[in-house]
């Protein structure tokens, strides 16, 4: 026989426990500025509260309030990296400093419309477009949508993206700038939505091209015999061949290999990730990579939210911007 949950405690315990009615309990508890309260009221009404473990229920607070506290990011359960969770937790930081409560979904397979039965949120940010269907259905609930795509999209307007290419651009540019010849970009088989390497890669070319080096060549990776191919491949290439890897883990799978084929790290070949996983600072050898700056991008998207909830801010962020986050190079042994 199971124990039964213990029950939540309600406004009618904490009026009982301080022999008052729940309109007082509720009046103390909203800090009711129409109502005079005596100290020694307030006093009781808060003990008790606090000795029961009492929270208020958060749809009633939005109904007194007409709005909700909360921001709810949706995130595709392919896109949780450690950059995506630093931006997202960079974001709430911001909303946090205006009274804002942010919680992140991990959307698998459950339709917006049942995670909507569970929470009412003030704003919606989505990291990735959303159905059309879902967006209607976000207006209808008068639920503000706020676009921090983590990519840029074919034909979809963004608040704020993050810039997929400035990433690539810094991975190519540092390569190069140690010496290395010839640029290889290489994505394995979990990259989530294509739009990231390709941006990525776009920005690698674009950084090589601009610098007069040879084309960067492009591979991906489904196994360990298509990744030994693709390295078969690089070797066989003259001079010092620089590898961009799509993300740190791409990067440690690649290091991986490259030790069992006796490769020379970096004379002969490079390596450079992104994200800065902690994995990274102990491979062999330690793995060079790139830490985005996330902190523009997530202040512009916090002031797309505040904007969309009509809540004005102090300082001006570029809504809508693309702007190139600055990216740090840690740089370790694989370069």
């Amino acid at each position: 026989m199971t124990a039964s949950r213990p029950r939540r405690p309600t406004s009618a315990d904490v009026a009982r426990a301080a022999g008052v009615s729940r309109a007082t309990v509720s009046f103390v508890l909203n800090d009711t500025p129409s109502q005079t309260i005596s100290p020694a009221t307030r006093e009781a009404v808060l003990r008790a509260a606090e000795e029961l473990g009492y929270m208020p229920s958060p749809h009633a607070a939005a109904l007194r309030s007409g709005r909700s506290r909360l921001v709810l990011t949706l995130v595709p359960h392919w896109a949780s990296s450690p950059t995506v969770m630093r931006y997202l937790e960079l974001t709430g930081s911001h909303l946090a400093e205006h009274g804002l409560l942010t919680a992140t979904h991990i959307e698998r397979s459950a339709p917006l419309r049942d995670l909507l039965t569970a929470v009412h949120p003030a704003a919606v940010i989505s990291l990735v477009p959303l159905e059309p269907d879902e967006s209607d259905l976000l207006a209808r609930a008068g639920i503000a949508e706020v676009h921090g795509y983590i990519a840029d999209f074919p034909d979809k307007t963004p608040s704020v993206t993050l810039n997929q290419q400035h990433m690539g651009r810094a991975q190519a540019g540092h390569l190069l700038d140690r010496g290395f010849d010839r640029l290889v970009y290489v994505s394995g088989p979990r990259i989530g939505h294509p739009v990231r390497p390709a941006g990525r890669l776009e920005g690698a070319r674009a950084e090589a091209a601009e610098r007069g080096s040879l084309p960067v060549v492009a591979f991906s990776y489904t196994d360990t015999a298509s990744l030994d191919a693709a390295i078969a491949t690089w070797l066989g290439l003259p001079g010092r061949v620089g590898v961009c890897a799509f993300d740190d883990d791409t990067a440690l799978e690649v290091l991986a290999r490259l030790r069992e084929h006796g490769t020379d790290i970096p004379g002969r070949v490079g390596v450079v990730g992104m994200d800065d996983i902690r994995a990274g600072e102990f491979s062999e050898p330690a793995l060079t990579t790139i830490r985005p700056d996330l902190g523009p991008q997530a202040r512009a998207v916090a002031h797309a939210t505040l904007s969309a909830l009509g809540i004005s801010v102090d300082d001006e962020s570029p809504v809508g911007s693309t702007t190139a986050q600055v990216a740090a190079v840690v740089q370790r042994a694989t370069t």
